[in-house]
């Protein structure tokens, strides 16, 4: 009786474009992460040691950033267009509804999963706001202060 094994097929469909991926899950070389998503997400997490998670909840989508995503996506069933890299880091959205089974699953692997409720003003784009006032420099200067 002979066998044959598929192996080399399987995995070569598997392999995405990127050095770095979790199954088809490519995944961005750390070195080269924005410094400024970087930046806001240690504000935004603070001091936390290697197995706090969190996930962001912006609403009507939740989302797990950076190294973060990438724990997700290795202990995680991760559909393909849930997966982000566009701007260069990875991100792992998914329905709020789920934030449950994903706090439940990565418990059980021993990570403590912070759900960080992201404000809805931080996340407005400024052409909903109404502008500013101007104020010309030269007027307040001349302007006499009440004693």
């Amino acid at each position: 009786m002979t066998s044959s094994s598929n192996t080399r097929r399987t995995m070569a469909s598997r392999r995405p474009n990127s050095k770095v991926a979790i199954g088809v899950l490519p995944i961005p070389d750390p070195r080269t992460w924005p410094e400024e998503i970087c930046s806001w997400f240690r504000g935004e997490t603070g001091e936390c040691g290697p197995l706090d998670v969190f996930v962001f909840h912006h609403g009507q989508v939740a989302a797990c950033y950076l190294q973060d995503a990438i724990t997700a996506g290795a202990i995680l069933d991760i559909d393909a267009s849930e997966w982000h890299t566009e701007r260069g880091y990875p991100a792992f959205f998914f329905a709020p509804s789920r934030i449950g089974e994903i706090q439940h699953r990565l418990g059980i692997c021993g990570y403590v999963v912070h759900v960080l409720q992201v404000d809805k003003e931080q996340w407005k784009k400024p052409r909903n706001r109404k502008p500013a006032p101007v104020v010309s420099i030269s007027s307040v200067r001349t302007r006499k202060v009440p004693e």
